[in-house]
């Protein structure tokens, strides 16, 4: 950073003495200053330094228009990036579409120039919760480089990398991990050659695409070579925490606490242990400091953490991590949509803990949690999948047939019921628009007994209807929780105002889960003495279950064809 210094004061004589090549140097030397200073976290000094560039480069190009184009428009491009780093989307957006369409009006614009802006664009989109449109941008401007990639110039590779790195985060993000591993692969080779030949200030990006690479292989799987190639990242970075905590102990506590999580899955639980609690101390050390940073991270390390004290026989320190990292999730939600994928997770695991615990009270109020995050994800129409790649409306499926479970376990048959219905009234909606997408005929998803049977999803009125909970106090613990509160969503809150459209891997995963949950009301059926209401629910689970064993003779008219 000194050097950098030195070159802006340097290029700022040289722009008073030799005004036309001096003032170009300064130009670029603020478009480098903001890269450098975004490279190491200074994201308010990076905006200031990229808006003096784009205000020389304006310059520029006003007294000599068309020579100086190019310039602009990638200056533009990191401005639109920085303002982006600071929440500023919409600024962020105008100045990044300025960017392209400046690119694409130039004659002489060269491929490098089209395809940074399209990159910037991409990380505008990623911070306005635009996925898709993100990863459309950051694909085609990796898609406009790699034919350049035979003898490229550095600031070619440059961009290219940067583009990989940043299509890997958005692959990742939306759980193809296998994808997010190559590109994160390809973008490292590249950040390796620029290191090779002497270009040190794409350091920080180089470790960080390399420690990325190393979280893909962890949520692969492949732990033990994630500990290989997270080595060389930690290091690093806890070199540079020692001499900037400010900038660099976030990222610091992050990779300890995946490294924790990998030494944890290969068995190495004491060891996994001391590095989760060292990344929770200092995360909570930078809590106060920078608290949208640190926020995320350290319900991340309380979850790490959770998991080693739950392998070392420590439950009740578990429970302990996990309400915080919960109450963390659920204030960091509060501000931003997207955070609710994360305390959905959270929520979940925290319930399965205290249901194999045989705590039954809280592990039933937090999956109606779960459910109630569920129906605010379909609300707010969250993009996005959960950890085994469901979409918000299965998932709030598959919650509602556990909550009806769980609640039926403990003997409260009327919340079972209740979610139990809601569940079958859901994925009968989802097949049935399934079976219109694909123009299946109706028999082919439901059988015409079960609508014959139970064609509203409710419990018929019968004087022999038992009211009687077995366990009063349990039932009252739990009605007060808001979930359980929360009525059936209307189709159109179900959709989120757009039809969802399925795969036929997901009409295959709503049919077993609807023969679950037809099986479920079965026995709730039986409990009351509903018998032939019980074997109509059985016998149609049964149907579903032979069918997707068994599947008919593929034609036209089959599930999935087009």
């Amino acid at each position: 950073m000194i050097v950098l210094r030195a070159r802006i004061a340097s290029a700022r004589v040289a722009a008073r003495v030799v005004p036309v090549w001096g003032r170009v140097w300064l130009a670029a030397m603020w478009v480098r200053a903001a890269q450098q200073l975004a490279f190491h976290y200074r994201r308010e000094e990076a905006a200031a330094a990229a808006r003096s560039g784009v205000h020389c480069w304006r310059a520029l190009e006003s007294r000599r228009p068309g020579r100086h184009g190019a310039g602009l428009a990638r200056s533009l491009g990191v401005l639109a990036e920085r303002l982006a780093d600071l929440g500023s989307v919409g600024e962020a957006l105008a100045v990044a579409e300025e960017g392209v369409a400046l690119a694409e009006r130039q004659e002489s614009a060269d491929v490098v120039t089209l395809a940074a802006t399209r990159s910037a664009l991409s990380v505008v989109h990623a911070r306005a919760e635009r996925p898709d449109e993100a990863l459309a941008a950051v694909e085609r401007a990796v898609h406009l480089l790699l034919p350049l990639d035979v003898a490229p110039s550095r600031t070619a590779v440059a961009v290219l990398a940067a583009g990989l790195s940043r299509m890997g985060g958005l692959l990742a993000a939306a759980g193809r991990h296998e994808e997010a591993l190559s590109a994160y692969g390809e973008a490292v080779v590249r950040y390796q050659r620029l290191f090779r030949r002497g270009c040190w200030r794409y350091t920080v990006p180089y470790l960080c695409a390399q420690g990325e690479l190393a979280r893909q292989l962890g949520a692969l799987g492949r732990c033990a070579e994630a500990l290989e190639h997270g080595a060389r990242p930690l290091a690093y970075f806890q070199l540079m925490a020692g001499a900037y905590p400010a900038e660099y102990r976030c990222v610091q506590a992050s990779l300890l606490t995946e490294v924790a999580r990998w030494r944890g899955a290969l068995g190495q639980h004491a060891e996994a242990l001391d590095g989760a609690d060292l990344a929770v101390s200092l995360f909570r050390h930078e809590l106060d400091v920078q608290p949208e940073r640190a926020g995320a991270g350290l319900a991340y390390a309380l979850r790490c953490l959770a998991v080693q004290l739950r392998a070392q026989g420590r439950a009740d320190d578990a429970i302990v991590a996990l309400e915080e990292a919960v109450a963390l999730r659920r204030r960091l939600a509060t501000g931003s949509p997207a955070q609710l994928w994360p305390l959905a997770a959270l929520l979940m695991e925290f319930a399965d803990l205290m249901w194999g615990l045989g705590r039954r009270v809280p592990a039933i109020r937090l999956t109606a949690e779960r459910v109630a995050v569920d129906r605010r994800l379909l609300a707010a129409n969250v993009a996005g999948t959960d950890g085994s790649g469901a979409d918000p409306e299965h998932t709030l499926a598959r919650d509602l047939y556990l909550l009806g479970v769980r609640c039926r376990t403990t003997g409260q048959s009327e919340e079972a019921a209740q979610a139990i219905e809601e569940t079958i009234a859901l994925l009968r909606s989802r097949a049935a628009r399934f079976a219109g997408d694909q123009a299946v005929p109706a028999d082919a998803v439901l059988s015409e007994e079960s609508r014959r049977a139970d064609d509203g999803g409710t419990l018929p009125d019968d004087v022999r209807r038992d009211d009687v909970r077995r366990d009063d106090a349990l039932a009252d613990d739990v009605l007060t929780d808001d979930g359980l509160a929360d009525g059936p969503l209307t189709e159109d809150e179900l959709t989120g105002g757009r039809p969802v459209r399925l795969s036929e891997r997901a009409w295959q995963d709503d049919q077993a889960l609807l023969a679950d949950a037809l099986e479920e009301m079965a026995h709730l059926h039986d409990a009351r003495g509903y018998l032939v209401e019980a074997f109509v629910a059985i016998d149609e689970s049964v149907a579903i279950r032979e069918r997707l064993a068994f599947p008919p003779v593929r034609n036209s008219s089959a599930p999935g064809e087009a």
